[in-house]
Parts: structure tokens; sequence; C-alpha cells
């Protein structure tokens, strides 16, 4: 429990400290890394880690194009975000196991 915790704080501070990089990186750059990140934690097989970077990338190439740089206050923004998270939930759901779910799940919160 305690390597855990040490690994996801690890993992914050590498994920604060890229930000501004990962706003100038191309989705698959920023999928690649984020399902390396995630790989260990959940015990990723070789077909989720696949299938996840499909996912991520179609999330960042949607963000890219209907989100970023954009006023999230504007309501067709906000309705396009909603709409790129609510089915990028609905295929990591489909993709992970209900526990793996739930450690992803909980990973992000902290």
């Amino acid at each position: 429990m305690k390597k855990f915790l040490t690994l996801m704080v690890f993992m914050l501070a590498i994920g604060f400290s890229s930000q501004d990089a990962l706003a100038q990186q191309r989705p698959e750059d920023t999928a690649k890394m984020k399902v390396a990140e995630i790989t260990e934690t959940l015990n990723l097989n070789g077909e989720q880690q696949r299938a996840l970077f499909r996912v991520f990338v179609k999330k960042e190439a949607a963000y890219d194009k209907q989100v970023a740089g954009k006023d999230l206050n504007n309501a067709s923004v906000l309705a396009a975000k909603k709409e790129i998270d609510a089915t990028f939930e609905k295929e990591l759901k489909a993709t992970l196991t209900a526990e793996q779910y739930q450690k992803y799940k909980a990973t992000i919160e902290k």
C-alpha cells in the first residue's frame, strides 16, 4: 500500500510538471504517455493498452479540435466537452475490468 501511494504521488508530480508540455504535444504522444502511466498501476495487458491508446488519442484529438483554447463558459464548448468526456468514460468502461475501472477512478480523483 505504501508503494502504491508513493507511485501515485510520483505520477501526480510528473503530471503537474508536464502540463505545459502536454499542451504542445500531438494527441498520439499524449495518449502514449497517459497509457504508460496507468499500465503498471492497473496491470493492463497488451490488448487493453492498445485499446486505451486509441481511446486516449480519440479524446485528445476531439479536445484539440472542439475544446482547447476556447471559452469553457460558452454553452456549445461545454456541451462538446461533456459529450467527449461521456464517450471517453463509456469506452474506458468497455476496455477495463470493473476492478481496474474503480482503481482508475480512485487514482484520478486524488
